[in-house]
Order: C-alpha cells, then sequence, then structure tokens
C-alpha cells in the first residue's frame, strides 16, 4: 500500500492562514474517521500542531485521493489560494520526512522537546478512531522512537527547547531581568504551565488561569496563583507580561478589551493557534505583541549535532523500511517455504526414510527453520521482489526436474 503525505507549516504558510487549518480533538476525530472511508484509503493520521497541518494515508495502489485536496476542503479554503504553500511527498522521501520531524529537524525551535509528543498523540488520536492501519501504526510508533533517541541523545546547545523556552528568552533579550515583574498566563495546559514555571524560576510573580479550579483535580504549576478565567483581566489590569496558550476557538485578548484597561501590559505572548490574542492588539499603543511566527530562533546550531539529527532519522527510515519490506514479503516467505519442503519430499535424498509416518511434518518443521534462520540474517536485503523471484527459481527448479 503506498504511502502519500501533503502538509503546511510555519515555513510556507504565515500563521493567518495557518490557523484556517487547524483542527480541535473532535474534528481531528471526525475527519481521520471520513477520510479512513473513502475507497481506496487504508488508513490515515493527521497531525495538527501549532506550526504545522499534516495528513499522511496509506492507499491502495490505483487510488487517486489528494491529500492536500482534503484539507483544503475540511478548511473550506479555495485551492488556487493556497496551492503553492503544500509540500507532497510518497514513499520513502514521506518516511524520512516524519522521521525528520520527530527528530526536531523541520520544528520552528530547531529540536523542540514537545514535538515527540505531538507526533504520539497524532497516532493515539487516529487509533482511538480507527483510522490508522499497521503500516501508519508502524510508522508512526517508529517515528516516535527516533524522536526519543534524538532528545536522549543529540544535544543542542544554544537553541530554546521550546516555543515557550523561546517566549521567554524573548522577554528576557527585551525586558531585562525578570524579577518581580507581574505575569498572567492565559491558559493552563502544558504550554501554558511550562511557560508559567519558567517565569517563577526567573522570579516573576505569576498567575494562571483555570476554567475551574478545585482542589487536587487541576495541575497548578508550583510558585503560581491560580485565577478563574473569567477574572482574567482584574490581574491583566497591571500586569507587566502577558501570555496566553488555550485552545479556545475564541480570542481570549481582543483589542476593545485591552484598550479598555487603565494600565495595560507591556507585553503579550501568544502561543496558540488558533491565536488567542487579536490582530488588532498589535495597534494599541504601549504594548508589544508577539504570536507563533515571531519565535524562530536565528541561533546555528553546530554542524556535529545536525548531522546527528539527520543520521538518526535516516536510521529510524532504514528500520521501517526494512520492517515493510518484510512484512510485504511474508506471501511469498511462505511461498517458498511451502514450494521448498515440497521439492525436498519429491527428493530421491528422501527415500530411505519414507516409510517413517512424520517424515513430511519434519521437512516441512525443517524447512521453515531454516529459511527463517537465513532470512533472519539478511533482513536488510530482504524484499518482495527478491521472494518472487526465490519463489519463481524453486517452481522452475521443480518443473525441470519432473520433466
Amino acid at each position: 500500500m503506498p504511502l502519500i503525505m501533503a502538509g503546511l507549516d510555519y515555513r510556507t504558510t504565515p500563521i493567518a492562514l495557518r490557523e484556517r487549518f487547524s483542527f480541535s480533538e473532535k474534528n481531528a476525530k471526525a475527519f481521520m474517521t471520513r477520510v479512513q472511508e473513502m475507497d481506496g484509503v487504508q488508513g490515515c493520521v493527521l497531525m495538527a500542531t501549532c506550526n504545522r497541518t499534516e495528513l499522511y494515508l496509506s492507499i491502495e495502489p490505483d487510488c487517486t485521493v489528494c491529500p492536500e485536496q482534503l484539507l483544503l476542503d475540511a478548511a473550506g479554503v479555495d485551492k488556487t489560494e493556497m496551492r503553492e504553500r503544500f509540500f507532497r511527498k510518497r514513499e520513502s522521501e514521506a518516511v524520512l520526512y516524519l522521521m525528520e520531524v520527530a527528530c526536531g529537524l523541520h520544528s520552528q525551535i530547531l529540536h523542540e522537546e514537545q514535538i515527540v509528543t505531538q507526533v504520539g498523540q497524532a497516532i493515539a488520536l487516529a487509533r482511538n478512531c480507527h483510522a490508522a492501519d499497521a503500516a501508519l501504526d508502524t510508522l508512526f510508533r517508529t517515528a516516535v522512537s527516533a524522536g526519543k533517541y534524538a532528545q536522549t541523545n543529540v544535544s543542542i546547545t544554544a537553541v530554546p527547547l521550546s516555543i515557550s523556552y523561546s517566549a521567554v528568552q524573548m522577554l528576557e533579550q527585551n525586558c531585562g531581568d525578570l524579577t518581580g515583574k507581574v505575569c498572567v498566563v492565559v491558559g493552563n495546559g502544558k504550554m501554558g504551565r511550562l511557560a508559567a514555571e519558567l517565569l517563577v524560576e526567573r522570579g516573576c510573580q505569576v498567575y494562571v488561569t483555570l476554567r475551574t479550579y478545585h482542589h487536587g483535580e487541576s495541575i497548578v504549576p508550583f510558585g503560581t496563583t491560580p485565577i478563574p478565567y473569567e477574572e482574567r483581566f482584574s490581574k491583566i489590569d497591571g500586569a507587566d507580561i502577558v501570555l496566553s496558550a488555550t485552545r479556545s476557538p475564541h480570542y481570549t485578548v481582543t483589542a476593545e478589551q485591552l484598550e479598555a484597561l487603565e494600565k495595560k501590559p507591556a507585553w503579550i505572548m501568544d502561543l496558540a493557534l488558533p491565536r488567542d490574542v487579536e490582530e488588532s492588539c498589535r495597534q494599541v499603543p504601549g504594548v508589544e505583541c508577539r504570536n507563533l511566527d515571531d519565535f524562530e530562533n536565528g541561533t546555528e546550531p553546530d554542524r556535529a549535532s545536525m548531522e546527528a539529527l539527520h543520521q538518526t532519522a535516516m536510521r529510524y527510515a532504514e528500520e521501517f523500511r526494512m520492517w515493510r519490506n518484510y512484512r510485504d514479503s511474508v506471501p511469498y516467505i511462505r511461498q517458498l517455504k511451502t514450494l521448498s519442503a515440497d521439492r525436498l519430499m519429491h527428493s530421491t535424498a528422501l527415500d530411505a526414510y519414507r516409510e517413517n509416518a512424520e517424515l513430511e511434518e519434519i521437512v516441512r518443521l525443517v524447512t521453515e527453520k531454516t529459511i527463517d534462520m537465513i532470512l533472519g540474517g539478511i533482513k536488510p536485503e530482504v524484499t518482495p521482489d527478491l521472494m518472487r523471484n526465490c519463489c519463481e527459481k524453486v517452481h522452475d527448479r521443480a518443473r525441470s526436474l519432473k520433466r
């Protein structure tokens, strides 16, 4: 089954367009279920993060489905407007690309630590709605392994670990020492919690909004003060910094709300997709607004680390190639075992043992085990074409002996 993918990311598409291709968990599950039920589609996985939306498909050879068109239809976007923004990859290119994504090579923040979790969440969601087939399931599991290996074994210095780190780093570069600054973090998801922890470490007084707060049921970062989401502007009024990172489909900060404040924050950092902060907030005097497209790190990593990431991606892509080739070879391997055992049973070398009632069972068992051992030793070279050729040669040899 061929593998194809199409997607767009922060390099090809600005946030104003990219957010139109964002998916809630509910919408992502409904989309994958719908795509998987299409004629010729064996499996699909949607990966929609703050910096990328990518659709991976496992399809039948004659299937003409177009992954970018599926995304365009889901977003309600005209194709001519977006045609050049999509990148498309097939087979080995798609496999290697996903391994590189998991290793952080295509992240806005190189080698960022959150991408591995996002790859894992994508396949988990696809499994949950029964959209992923065996090939895509193994592909994404292998990618998660590649990403984990890269995070553990490859170190890149002078590069932030995530968007949250980059946002806080930008604040330090522009505001200097953050000690004593009053900060409001809107959103208590993973990104919001990490940002809150980083701000606390730098001596900030940090308030974190919660939709509902019940002791023991919500994770509140140590050193922060929880406040109800609905009361956020009581703390934003007078705060120095606002950092918003929610999954809300609505703005958490609008220009009208900002204008109404007596003392406006100097900095607003928007880490969400779709954006939490209304674009017109950038026009409010005295307030600096930044969103995801502003956080790319310009530090050049050392070549040795980059090469290590590339090598990791290639090694795990090769691991998937071997798995896939061996899986696709299984029908031919079974046929080879049967043909080989049949040929041995007709060999005159076994004439002395014909009276043994268990002869055929022994021959077939030994043949299967021998072939398994041989193929296990040359597993990287096993391909469907190789196994098919072996079957043809054994079959042709058997026919010539009969003549």
